[in-house]
């Protein structure tokens, strides 16, 4: 795929760095296209994916949901929801394209979040999740010495957010129970930072590996690379890509 430009000028969000552009580098190759098809972004936060939608996808049908209306959206294009709860939304649509960045862990019910999504999701669709990765080696590191991964709070007081620890084979367990099916997973590329961890992620990777390849576990061997490449040692966010399509084995890309 040719670079777009553009890519390299949208916002951040409410996310990590270069979560938006890896999400959107996967839209555009899509064999499909995305002209007519209908985008779900959940939770919206303040907007911005939505507004880097519409640069590169303008004829999409594009939706978001979230406790509070962003100021950039349409009255018509945005639906207030509590996602802790079960929900219906745009009962006129199913979605092709379901995003829920950065917000998986602030739901107290995981399961019953991406069941919903799910049943928003026509049979084929995608379902896009993306979490902060914790085990990763400045994670790890700051658990050893702080008690608490680099970017979740020791001490939380009354009325601060709640963010839950979860680790991608978490995730991942939570998303096939809800019936989908894991087709590829992304790590956000490193920045300058991320590879003064190198020398050792090098030292303890290859101990990672090897009991990736001998632990008992039915998982089949292509689905525990992908979680746990080199890569996880030093990116800070992954993306899990989804299809609701039944008996569709895990396949990288």
């Amino acid at each position: 795929m040719r670079h777009d430009p553009k890519l390299d000028n949208i916002p951040r969000g409410l996310t990590s760095r270069g979560v938006h552009k890896t999400i959107l580098e996967y839209l555009l190759q899509s064999e499909d296209g995305l002209d007519g098809k209908a985008l779900l972004d959940i939770p919206c936060g303040e907007g911005s994916f939505m507004s880097s939608l519409r640069l590169f996808f303008p004829n999409a049908l594009l939706r978001g949901c979230d406790r509070q209306k962003p100021l950039n959206v349409a009255q018509e294009e945005f639906c207030l929801i509590d996602a802790n709860q079960p929900f219906t939304v745009f009962r006129e649509t199913q979605f092709d394209v379901i995003c829920s960045i950065s917000g998986v862990m602030e739901f107290d019910n995981t399961l019953q979040f991406f069941t919903q999504c799910r049943n928003h999701l026509r049979e084929g669709g995608a379902f896009l999740v993306t979490n902060d990765n914790v085990a990763g080696i400045r994670d790890r590191l700051s658990y050893f010495w702080l008690g608490r991964p680099k970017q979740y709070s020791l001490l939380v007081t009354k009325n601060q957010p709640t963010w839950k620890v979860l680790s991608i084979s978490n995730i991942v367990r939570i998303l096939q129970d809800a019936g989908f099916h894991i087709r590829e997973i992304r790590y956000v590329p490193l920045r300058w930072k991320d590879w003064l961890w190198l020398p050792l992620a090098l030292l303890i990777y290859p101990v990672q590996y090897l009991h990736l390849r001998r632990a008992n576990s039915p998982m089949p061997m292509a689905l525990r690379q992908a979680m746990y490449p080199f890569q996880s040692l030093l990116s800070r966010h992954y993306i899990i890509i989804c299809k609701k399509q039944p008996n569709d084995p895990f396949v990288t890309r």
